[in-house]
């Protein structure tokens, strides 16, 4: 009798410890979380809306935007525009309200080392939304010098 019991014990823990194949739900859910790509909007801008990851409904939602210099000069100096923009393209669930503070993490970058800005984008419960500037750098690295031939 001893037997049988700990034989069907012994079982019965080797079968929990097996790995259990996903259902149906898990399946689904894996399909959705595909990878995030960057999406053209108009005047060139592309946006990362990293708030998809985890859905519509969790804030702060974060998105990010690379924009040429002119068009980061352009939402600069033009916050209400920014907010249209914002809205028009639909870059959070919800359309934001007030535009809070611009901050600019950055220093002088010489002209010819930049290509553009990254802007992110944090957007709260309340309908209002932070921006961080960064400067976009062409190259990380300097380009590796070649010899000079004769």
């Amino acid at each position: 009798m001893k037997r049988i019991v700990f034989a069907a014990l012994l079982f019965l823990c080797v079968s929990f410890l097996l790995p259990s194949r996903p259902t149906n739900a898990q399946q689904a859910e894996e399909k959705k979380l595909a990878p995030l790509e960057w999406e053209k909007l108009p005047d060139g801008v592309q946006v990362l809306r990293v708030w998809q990851l985890e859905g519509e409904k969790l804030y702060p939602q974060v998105s990010v935007l690379r924009v040429s210099d002119a068009e980061y000069l352009k939402f600069f100096q033009d916050p209400q525009g920014f907010l249209k923009f914002v809205n028009a393209n639909k870059v959070f669930s919800k359309d934001v309200i007030v535009a809070g503070p611009w901050v600019s993490l950055s220093s002088y970058v010489p002209k010819d080392e930049t290509s553009g800005w990254l802007l992110t984008l944090y957007h709260g419960k309340l309908s209002t939304m932070l921006v961080s500037a960064l400067p976009q750098l062409v190259q990380e690295y300097p380009a590796p010098k070649t010899p000079k031939t004769k």
